[in-house]
């Protein structure tokens, strides 16, 4: 957000109970954007006694998830769940119980996690692109929110699927060194919408190259608050990080804050790019 909703004068930042937050720099207006975080419900559903895994049509071909959806105003988490299931898959819900509930820092979201046992013929709606049944056997897990879920629901089976990690560090480290902590208060700065380069924020701080900004975004943790998706190469790129699929997170999260990619999987860093303090 640029411009204050209410009377569209700009919008700066502002420390209001220790967090940052954008407010109206109009004195005649109190407006204040809270940027809370949105419900979204997340179904593991099982189908014919298999897991019912699914493509959206915003991602790459290759990439298959739980099904998601946003609540919508007036309805409870369990009926948004049901809703999402029979639009998305055309199935009908035969069990609903609660997995658990789960922060997704990286999105601003709070999933609400269910399980579903459904019936009925797979219909895909105009969302998806592609579907599949996997055993419950053959499934793995990554660690990110809706991850978090499938493993929490396979565990409570007896299952112990394999964790594959959507980043460079599998093992990430909770405790941030002086450096580290520097670069990530200066990330947090970066408004949605908008990208810096490792490079530039490594200029800005100037106390290290571009490489260290890079380790220090890939060391993040789910749990973390810092916008690292805003970060990008000084060629308008997502670095790739051989082994995992950290790079089609990033431009998942980027197109849904309005950045768009290119015919070459570039951003125009002159349309985008943050300029600063």
């Amino acid at each position: 957000m640029k411009y204050c909703p209410l009377c569209k004068s700009d919008l700066i930042t502002a420390l209001l109970d220790e967090t940052e937050r954008l407010i109206c720099a109009s004195h005649d207006c109190d407006f204040i954007h809270w940027d809370n975080p949105t419900p979204v419900v997340a179904a593991v559903v099982e189908h014919k006694g298999k897991i019912i895994l699914a493509n959206n049509m915003a991602w790459p071909e290759h990439i298959f998830s739980v099904i998601t959806g946003f609540l919508e105003k007036g309805e409870s988490a369990e009926h948004g769940t049901i809703r999402e299931v029979e639009e998305e898959l055309g199935l009908k819900t035969k069990h609903i119980e609660l997995i658990e509930v789960y922060p997704f820092f990286r999105m601003n979201q709070i999933i609400l996690g269910y399980y579903v046992r459904a019936s009925g013929t797979v219909s895909l709606n105009e969302e998806l692109r592609h579907f599949k049944h996997v055993k419950k056997e053959d499934l793995y897990t990554h660690d990110s929110a809706t991850g978090y879920i499938l493993r929490d629901l396979l565990n409570s089976q007896g299952y112990q699927p394999e964790e594959k990690a959507l980043f460079n560090n599998p093992t990430r480290k909770t405790q941030r060194g002086p450096l580290y902590q520097r670069i990530d208060a200066l990330v947090k700065r970066i408004p949605e919408g908008q990208v810096a380069t490792y490079g530039q924020i490594a200029k800005m701080l100037g106390a290290c190259g571009a490489r260290q900004v890079g380790y220090a975004m890939s060391s993040l943790g789910d749990e973390s608050d810092v916008p690292w998706h805003r970060v990008i190469n000084s060629q308008g790129r997502i670095s790739v990080r051989d082994g995992t699929e950290g790079h089609t997170l990033q431009r998942i999260i980027l197109e849904a804050e309005g950045i768009v990619f290119n015919e070459k999987d570039r951003i125009n860093l002159e349309e985008y790019r943050w300029q600063g303090l």
